[in-house]
């Protein structure tokens, strides 16, 4: 029975759109990238905006989500996990495991080149129940991950630093053309966690630090032939025709709204905090590398030169005054999160 379900699988499959679905939030925003794809091709993508209300996602982000993956068969959400808790340990020998208080009995490991990641698995588990509601979320991707994929277009033959900012997160990762040599995921609300590391070796100056990087992603095999073939009618007759902005329309406080004058005062807010942040990106990076080069886990050598992937617009101040008292070479690319994770979600699928 399972064989004749599988061969009617794939040939009814080229018959059903693809559609990933990309979920990025902050403490104050949810933006949700749809990717609608056929045979291979984008043939449509929407981005919306939600509040998000009282540190959580709302009811009208979960509905949204849960109509768009009720309506198509095979529709996968994704997400990039920001738990404190994470780790990377770099090399390739799982007896180092303990010197980064991490084992697999805890955390779900994912397998780097040169590198382990791993995530706490009742982080993954929290992650997993938050999105129920939205019929289960697919994709759970690190920022390692997701700095490996992007750094490959920039990585040499000595340490480059290549750093993921969001407004909340900083991720770092120090890689070469052959290894990954150091990574650490960042709150930048917390001042003092820098590294991941057994206190032993930890410079005095980072000694209160806490557990902070790493990495996980989960796969979704296909449904039954009922999921894979519910709503086929309705699938073929529109086809492409589709709007996904008809989706949760209605209109709620929820939704994103405000006049120009509401804007332009949230922009100069905006340009203020970023460059107050821009403070403490600073302090972060200069630990970690401080870390990175004296810490005896780690086979430190010079950086040459900084890559920001900037998720969210760093204002040209505060990108100077990064780069200013930093003295290393820094580049800044300019990053769709959303976007990016539903290239991951693919690359995850064709595999």
């Amino acid at each position: 029975m399972r064989f004749i379900v599988g061969i009617l699988g794939m040939l009814f499959r080229p018959l059903f759109a693809t559609v990933l679905i990309g979920v990025n939030y902050n403490s104050n925003m949810c933006i949700v990238k749809v990717v609608k794809k056929r045979s291979g091709r984008i043939v449509e993508e929407t981005n919306k905006e939600f509040k998000i209300l009282n540190g959580e996602l709302s009811v009208e982000v979960m509905k949204y989500i849960k109509r768009l993956k009720s309506r198509y068969a095979y529709s996968y959400l994704c997400i990039l996990s920001k738990t404190q808790d994470q780790v990377l340990v770099p090399g390739v020998k799982k007896n180092t495991f303990g010197n980064f208080g991490v084992s697999e009995k805890d955390y779900q490991m994912v397998k780097l080149p040169s590198a382990f990641a791993f995530m706490l698995k009742e982080d993954v588990l929290d992650y997993q129940k938050a999105f129920k509601k939205a019929k289960g979320l697919d994709f759970l991707f690190s920022p390692f991950v997701l700095l490996f994929f992007k750094a490959k277009s920039f990585i040499g033959d000595h340490p480059k630093l290549f750093a993921l900012q969001e407004k909340e997160t900083l991720a770092i990762l120090v890689a070469t053309r052959k290894e990954i040599l150091y990574g650490a995921f960042l709150l930048m609300s917390t001042t003092s966690s820098v590294t991941n590391v057994s206190q032993t070796d930890i410079p005095s100056s980072l000694a209160t630090s806490d557990t902070l990087i790493a990495t996980s992603s989960t796969a979704k095999g296909i449904d039954d032939l009922n999921t894979e073939l519910s709503g086929v009618d309705e699938e073929l007759a529109d086809l492409d025709s589709f709007d996904f902005n008809n989706i949760g329309v209605e209109t709620t406080d929820e939704n994103i709204s405000g006049t120009s004058s509401d804007d332009e005062d949230s922009s100069t807010m905006d340009s203020l905090n970023d460059l107050g942040r821009s403070t403490g990106i600073i302090n972060l990076l200069q630990a970690s590398i401080k870390d990175f080069y004296q810490n005896s886990l780690y086979e430190g050598d010079f950086i040459e030169e900084i890559v920001f992937f900037d998720c969210y617009g760093m204002s040209t101040q505060a990108v100077d005054n990064v780069r200013s008292n930093l003295m290393i070479d820094l580049s800044l690319v300019t990053l769709d999160l959303s976007k990016e994770l539903t290239n991951l979600a693919q690359i995850e699928l064709d595999s």
